[in-house]
């Protein structure tokens, strides 16, 4: 259901919601991302559904960081009108997604070693040959 496109996954969510509508229950559609599931039950049957794009790949932390407060000042001013809404939902999950994402970023960091991040960046030097016996 989710085709992968040069490290952009595009996520056909009408599809999704028919398929989750058709069965009246929730953990239906396994093959859906739970941020997804709930946005869409939120949205309803018969409610026209948006294409979910979500980049993939790696990025810094100090990057994602600041995505992380943007989505945060996003999701506060989405949710000042109407806090049941759909779209507040869907904020907020961008929040979760992009926090975890941090996360994880911040974990590869610390699993780093830093002589191979250092070779990585200076292959050349003397440290970093490898040698054939």
């Amino acid at each position: 259901m989710a085709a992968a496109l040069s490290g952009v996954n595009l996520f056909p969510a009408c599809l999704a919601a028919s398929v989750l509508a058709e069965s009246g229950r929730r953990n239906s559609a396994s093959f859906l991302p739970t941020a997804t599931k709930r946005s869409l039950l939120l949205a309803g049957p018969g409610r026209t559904a948006r294409l979910r794009v979500a980049a993939t790949g790696p990025a810094t932390p100090q990057k994602i960081s600041d995505k992380v407060s943007e989505s945060i000042k996003k999701a506060e001013q989405t949710c000042e009108e109407n806090a049941e809404s759909g779209e507040c939902a869907a904020a907020w999950d961008e929040v979760e997604e992009l926090s975890a994402a941090a996360s994880h970023a911040r974990d590869r960091a610390k699993e780093a070693d830093p002589l191979e991040t250092f070779c990585t960046d200076n292959p050349e030097t003397v440290e970093c040959r490898t040698y054939d016996s």
